[in-house]
């Protein structure tokens, strides 16, 4: 139950992942890359060679992504490295937030992302791994879940509080 409970507190502390600055869903998607290819039937663009994709804070950088489009609107974006990484300054209050996985799905319309193989996401020093991880910006939930090998685990990493770090800094040597 004590696990249980320190897992939901630890969730509640990403919430503030959740709110990500107003500017940047007005801000236009910016993309380079090496090439592309360009398919209006299927409603797709296929970004290929350090692709890098820009949208006010958030930052992509990957192999390849692929755009996927639907009435000259984008619904997903999927990014594939070794790994892909995804940054974003979520609210002015809290640090960037570092974001990476082989494959990340950003599902735009549902604000949800999915860290796939190799996932990380990191903020204010907070870390969880895992096989993968599901960010849903909405619901302000967390979602980590390690591989199928029974050895696989997800970890999480909190630094010690700053009140801690900044009471020891001020302690006087008397010797």
């Amino acid at each position: 139950m004590h696990y249980k409970a320190t897992l939901l507190l630890i969730c509640l502390g990403w919430c503030s992942l959740s709110s990500a600055l107003p500017s940047d869903r007005q801000q236009p998607i910016k993309i380079e890359s090496d090439r592309a290819i360009q398919d209006d039937k299927k409603g797709t663009t296929i970004y290929e060679g350090s692709v890098v994709i820009k949208q006010g804070t958030i930052k992509i950088n990957a192999d390849k992504v692929t755009v996927f489009s639907n009435s000259d609107k984008v619904d997903k974006i999927v990014c594939v490295g070794k790994p892909a990484h995804y940054q974003q300054r979520p609210n002015l209050e809290n640090g960037m937030v570092f974001a990476s996985g082989n494959t990340i799905e950003y599902y735009l319309a549902s604000d949800k992302i999915a860290l796939l193989k190799n996932a990380s996401l990191e903020q204010n020093g907070t870390t969880i791994t895992g096989d993968k991880i599901n960010y849903d910006l909405k619901a302000e939930v967390v979602k980590a879940t390690a591989g199928s090998n029974k050895r696989e685990r997800i970890q999480m990493v909190i630094p010690p509080s700053k009140q801690r770090d900044d009471s020891s800094s001020t302690q006087k040597d008397d010797n």
